[in-house]
């Protein structure tokens, strides 16, 4: 799968169960629960597809404190 893999840190503790829906199909998707934050880490296709991950997170009033593109393993 082409694209950029990202890690999104949201504030608070935010079970992986929470989320999948907005993970399903990102391929590799998971959340490690961190004491303040969570850090969901995925590949998304292009820019759009993170947008659009991004304004629902915003839509369930998850803050999200930080975004980083990180290397492809």
């Amino acid at each position: 799968m082409r694209g950029a893999r990202y890690e999104v840190h949201v504030a608070g503790l935010v079970s992986s169960e929470e989320l999948a829906e907005e993970v399903e199909g990102l391929g590799e998707a998971e959340a490690v629960e961190h004491e303040l934050c969570t850090v969901l880490s995925g590949t998304f296709p292009d820019q759009a597809a993170l947008h659009g991950f991004l304004h629902r997170l915003w839509a369930r009033r998850i803050q999200v404190v930080h975004v980083r593109r990180t290397p492809r393993r």
